[in-house]
């Protein structure tokens, strides 16, 4: 039976490396360690003649976890960057030799701009761009931070709330060595949304205050009237920044009709399997795949809940897999998917594999009849 193989990889987070020569005071979320895994296991993929397809799922690159003082780099900087040059020649070597197509993620979602049409046409040779992965034979593959307030496009600002949490959070990392991740800094949140006006009349909305307000007072120095230096080198206050995006988490919460607020904004913290179950039960997906979380998962959707393991006479509805992570010292995964046809080209079955690079754990397999 003819079999198609796709591999699926997500949330690298490439930068330029500006602190890793500074380990009392390291931002950067890629090291050099991670930088030769990488660019190890894209020469396996070049290597497997039986691979068709590879999907970068998103924030291959990191244009946000950069310091509150320090201008974002634009990407020409992160690919010629020292440690990143021969992943970028073997990218570009993979996608001369087999298809390969990169799903925006929240980190990098700038790169598909004008501004970059050039980059892409050089650095990124022969990769198709586009916002999400979607199949014939029932797989539908995205970054996943559609989903989630802080980092899903918003149409009223240039960036999301979620990158100037994340400047704070790296400025934490820099100035004291404190790293949280989503669900740390989630577990600081208040459990329900109340909003209320101020003196001024601007909305007091826990879901944008909580994180920023959170960070700032581990930094200890920082307040309302602190500057940070944005993406284009302009300044922009604290201050501003909350009272930019104040009706966020109101209009967010509005337009998605959700009823639990906190949890359904923050999904980095509780997980992309109840999205991965509506996309399932709704759209008739067998497959489908995130990144975003850095959470490596691969296990099989069944009502009532997506968590729970299927029983002999509960059969699932689907798969949910995440391509995790291979920054920040994570298990460096990946997903494979292989599609078995008949011979007259109709899809059989799907059997996806969560991998660990070089076997540092056991392969996950699961299986699920189309």
């Amino acid at each position: 039976m003819p079999i198609k193989k796709r591999v699926f990889v997500s949330d690298v987070h490439m930068s330029p490396g500006w602190s890793l020569t500074n380990s009392q005071s390291c931002y950067d979320w890629f090291n050099t360690k991670e930088a030769t895994d990488f660019a190890k296991f894209l020469n396996s993929l070049i290597a497997d003649n039986e691979l068709q397809e590879v999907i970068l799922l998103g924030d291959l690159m990191d244009a946000w976890v950069y310091p509150i003082e320090i201008q974002p780099p634009k990407y020409d900087k992160i690919a010629g960057a020292q440690h990143v040059q021969g992943i970028m020649t073997t990218l570009r070597e993979l996608a001369a030799k087999k298809k390969v197509i990169y799903v925006m993620g929240n980190h990098d979602m700038t790169l598909v701009e004008a501004q970059f049409d050039n980059l892409r046409q050089t650095a990124f040779k022969n990769i198709t761009f586009q916002e999400f992965y979607d199949t014939n034979d029932g797989l539908h593959a995205e970054h996943g931070h559609s989903f989630t307030m802080y980092n899903a496009i918003d149409p009223k600002h240039e960036v999301p709330l979620g990158h100037f949490i994340s400047r704070l959070a790296a400025t934490l990392a820099e100035r004291k060595q404190h790293f949280y991740n989503s669900a740390e800094i989630e577990s600081r949140f208040p459990s329900t949304s109340n909003y209320n006006v101020d003196a001024l009349g601007m909305i007091k909305d826990p879901l944008v205050n909580a994180p920023l307000t959170y960070l700032a007072d581990e930094l200890g120095n920082v307040n309302d009237n602190t500057p940070i230096t944005t993406v284009g080198g302009g300044i922009i206050t604290l201050g501003e920044v909350r009272q930019q995006y104040s009706r966020l988490g109101i209009d967010w919460i509005a337009s998605h009709h959700l009823l639990d607020g906190v949890r359904s904004a923050w999904r980095e913290a509780v997980g992309l399997d109840d999205v991965a179950f509506k996309i399932a039960s709704d759209q008739g997906k067998k497959i489908v795949i995130f990144g975003h979380t850095h959470k490596e998962d691969n296990y099989y959707l069944e009502y009532p809940s997506p968590i729970v393991s299927p029983g002999p006479t509960d059969p699932p509805i689907g798969i949910y897999a995440n391509c995790g992570a291979w920054c920040n010292d994570a298990g460096e995964t990946y997903v494979i998917d292989e599609c078995e046809y008949d011979d007259n080209g109709a899809p059989i079955k799907h059997t996806i594999t969560l991998k660990y690079w070089q076997g540092t754990k056991a392969d996950i397999r699961t299986q699920i009849a189309l």
